[in-house]
């Protein structure tokens, strides 16, 4: 599902955190050895508090708002909502989702400067993880829960943020295996979970299904069969109810006050949510800023529903979960049924939703007990297996073009087996020029997955003499899983030749390590200047 994961070769710390970095809100849980002792970390000023349910506690949230003043300054969390600053010009939100799709946008900060997304996160992250450590000093362990799809990056970038904050070991794990974690299951081969997570902007639901129950890898040997996903988040449904106890009270008020009123309701929404897991009925108050007075605000479980269906959220549920299965199916899974299903992000608080979902699946349990601190408990809880081989699993070459034979090639950089940090190089070549003047040469690695009876690619790609590119030896006599892939191809590594370089004259000198996170990594110096180009820089994140 997700190769992003991390194991030390240091024994188990005492306590270790779990953290759910999502789109709207961070959630950070500490638990013991075994497990047990679970709670949410309060951060006075940054934290918002929501209550538990069952026998838990209550579960602190800390908003993922980061704003910048004039000087470059910035405060975080709630202490942005509570400044009004939440939609200022200044102010990164959504940051996760913005941080994954790797936008180009850049966020003002001060006097002609900005900054992205990426930089955000760190600060924002790197602020509360150091808080987090000065008030757990006996904690030298995190988890980190991870979604799908991340950028290659992803995972190494957290584990720098985690050592800066002063965390010696770092692990990872699969959302959905911390989501099924956190509710305490225990998957067996073939179960099939439908986990539906609704957070700010998104609502997603996703198939997954168990493939090996005793795996304890950071996927937890589950595998997504079927995800889909709608626009929907829960901060429409945060407005639509606002807008509807407008209409009711009569507070037809303009501008700055109708603003003012509408972010009073939508700023304690979580209140009213969690009255009415309790109550049908959930009051707070609101202060009207034209007459002085504080007017009574009322919802009831009714009210969410009727908002709900004028809306027309079941027909973005039932569409949303139809694209999941739909997905599922295309994919061989035909006719899955959960065995349970599993409500997770602060959207799912609400009621009136875990209702419609149980509508949907008569007879198969609906949990819920966990929406916020769901994800978080399962990263606190997971236990990283330490003694996993600290090997790489596949061959990486570097492909090149051969001008003799009229066919690519390739030089092996790191062979299947091969531990990782590596004790020094694991490869060093010399990399030349195709053509006269080129400026630009690429780093073009292939990955080749080794099964016990094939250690070699068993094809290669040959240049035919229309110019095209061909498989090299009879297709049905290669399996496709042994053929050489793409594996920096999103993210390329270039090479600046300055001057242009000559055609055949020896211009880049490689040298590639592996790190502890089994990330290639280069060295390289430009032949002709003499000069360091490229100093551990990144390549592809080996598997």
């Amino acid at each position: 599902m997700i190769p992003v994961d991390r194991y030390a070769q240091s024994l188990q710390p005492n306590v270790r955190l779990g953290i759910d970095f999502g789109t709207g809100t961070l959630v950070i849980g500490i638990a013991g050895q075994d497990g047990g002792g679970f709670r949410t970390l309060a951060f006075p000023g940054w934290s918002q508090e929501m209550p538990g349910t069952g026998a838990g506690g209550p579960v602190h949230t800390v908003p993922v708002l980061i704003h910048y003043d004039q000087d470059g300054n910035w405060t975080i969390g709630d202490e942005v909502m509570r400044a009004g600053d939440s939609n200022h010009l200044k102010t990164a939100r959504w940051i996760r989702k913005y941080l994954l799709e790797e936008s180009p946008v850049r966020i003002p900060t001060g006097m002609d400067r900005r900054i992205t997304f990426r930089d955000a996160a760190t600060d924002f992250l790197a602020t509360v993880l150091a808080r987090a450590t000065r008030e757990c000093p006996g904690c030298s362990s995190v988890v980190f829960a991870i979604p799908r799809d991340v950028p290659e990056w992803y995972a190494g970038w957290l584990g720098v943020i985690a050592h800066a904050a002063g965390i010696s070991s770092w692990y990872t794990i699969a959302e959905p295996a911390a989501v099924i974690a956190g509710y305490g299951l225990a998957p067996e081969m073939g179960q099939v979970y439908l986990i539906i997570r609704w957070d700010e902007t998104d609502f997603s639901v996703s198939f997954v299904l168990s493939e090996e129950a005793s795996d304890h890898g950071p996927d937890g040997g589950l595998r997504v069969i079927g995800t889909a996903c709608d626009d929907t988040g829960y901060k429409a449904v945060d407005a639509w109810i606002a807008h509807d106890v407008l209409a009711r009270n009569h507070m037809n008020y303009m501008g700055a006050k109708a603003q003012r009123i509408y972010e009073g309701i939508t700023g304690r929404i979580g209140e009213l949510y969690g009255q009415l897991a309790a109550a049908d009925e959930a009051m707070i108050g609101i202060d009207d800023p034209l007459s002085g007075t504080t007017v009574p605000v009322r919802v009831s479980r009714d009210d969410v529903d009727r908002i709900l269906m004028e809306h027309g959220f079941p027909s973005v549920l039932d569409r949303t979960i139809g694209r999941a299965r739909a997905t599922a199916s295309s994919r061989g899974c035909r006719g899955v049924q959960p065995i349970a299903i599993l409500m997770t992000g602060r959207g799912c608080v609400i009621p009136a939703v875990r209702e419609l979902i149980k509508n949907q699946f008569a007879g198969v349990p609906v949990l819920s007990d966990h929406p916020v601190d769901g994800v978080a408990r399962g990263a606190a809880i997971y236990l990283p297996q330490v003694n996993r081989p600290d090997r790489i699993k596949n061959d990486y070459a570097l492909r090149y073009w051969d001008p003799k034979s009229r066919e690519h090639r390739y030089r092996f950089l790191v062979r299947s087996g091969a531990r990782y940090p590596s004790a020094g190089q694991v490869a060093r070549i010399t990399i030349s020029a195709a053509y006269d003047g080129q400026t630009r040469l690429g780093i073009p690695l292939y990955e080749i997955n080794t099964s016990p009876d094939a250690h070699a690619p068993a094809l290669e790609l040959v240049s035919d003499t229309a110019g095209g590119v061909r498989l090299a030896g009879p297709q049905e006599d290669a399996g496709a899983e042994n053929r050489p892939l793409p594996a920096n191809e999103r993210t390329p590594t270039l090479l600046i030749a300055d001057p242009p370089a000559l055609k055949g004259e020896p211009r880049f000198e490689l040298t590639f390590v592996l790190d502890r996170e089994k990330q290639l990594r280069v060295t390289a110096r430009d032949l002709v200047t003499g000069t360091l180009t490229k100093k551990d820089a990144l390549v592809h994140r080996l598997t």
